[in-house]
């Protein structure tokens, strides 16, 4: 298949280092820093993780009051990034619409700073909800000039039917900005299925050191680049439109995968998969700390 062109591409990662007591100011400006060093390297694109810089602000101020002074200058100091080095900046924020609900957004800002779309993180955790905070209801992908691109946010990685509608929308490359996780070794074995149920690259961006990592698997869930300190980033390149084959013979011929599987979907047995959710009291699934002993939990 000597025909096939392959498109590379320049993905900036960061690290942030979580530093307590920082102001929003602050963390805003470590981010920029470390985007803006990925753009020196080379970076077509440079994303960022979520919640950091408003980690510890949001327990003193209100979202929408953090929301209307920080979020308009911080953006446009990203768009400005994106024309100084041409390329695409994607930074995470929470976001005020006009009925001044507040959603978990990541935007794409174009290699000329004009933003060319948004998510909004669409599975929310509890301290999500009690927050107020509303819930995206779209997967959208978005055609970049090396290629397609979606997001998830966070606990959206718990559900594979994010990664899957990214999918079957053309994701080639899945961005996953997220605080952390807490399950280990399951967040890597998750986020590497991500990325190999889809023949997608899935890069994780996060703070801090923890369970999750700041990390890139490729489209058959290998890594491709981590990064292992705070307060540092890495530069990786990845191939896409590359074609993967099944790796044995049927009837003499070989599959393009990614095209097999999408015609091999079963749709007319998914029904379950629009039932809504079952409905629990918030008592019977958070246990209290003084219960946890009963759970095999406590010391």
């Amino acid at each position: 298949m000597s025909h096939v062109k392959t498109r590379k591409a320049k993905i900036g990662m960061m690290q942030v280092k979580d530093t307590p007591g920082q102001s929003v100011e602050e963390r805003q400006r470590h981010l920029l820093h470390l985007a803006e060093c990925c753009l020196r390297d080379g970076a077509d694109l440079v994303f960022m993780t979520e919640a950091f810089q408003y980690k510890e602000a949001r327990q003193k101020t209100s979202l929408p009051e953090l929301i209307r002074q920080y979020a308009e200058p911080y953006k446009a100091q990203c768009a400005e990034l994106a024309r100084r080095y041409n390329a695409y900046v994607v930074p995470w924020d929470y976001e005020l619409d006009a009925d001044n609900r507040v959603y978990n957004t990541s935007y794409i800002l174009d290699r000329s700073g004009r933003e060319i779309g948004r998510y909004r993180k669409s599975h929310l955790t509890w301290s999500e909800v009690d927050r107020g905070l509303g819930r995206g209801t779209s997967y959208p992908v978005f055609e970049l000039d090396f290629g397609k691109v979606g997001i998830m946010i966070c606990y959206d990685n718990y559900f594979p039917e994010t990664a899957r509608l990214l999918g079957i929308n053309g994701a080639e490359l899945i961005l996953y900005p997220l605080f952390d996780d807490m399950w280990d070794p399951q967040w890597e074995i998750r986020t590497r299925s991500r990325a190999i149920d889809n023949l997608a690259y899935v890069a994780a961006c996060k703070l801090g050191h923890g369970v999750a990592a700041t990390a890139m698997y490729d489209p058959l869930g290998e890594l491709v680049c981590k990064v292992e300190e705070e307060g540092a980033y890495q530069v990786c390149e990845i191939e896409l439109g590359k074609p993967y084959l099944n790796p044995g013979p049927i009837r003499g011929n070989r599959l393009l995968v990614r095209k097999y599987w999408a015609q091999s979907r079963n749709v007319g047995a998914y029904g379950d998969l629009l039932k809504p959710p079952p409905v629990f009291k918030r008592e019977e699934y958070v246990i209290p700390q003084d219960k946890l002993k009963e759970y095999g939990l406590g010391e």
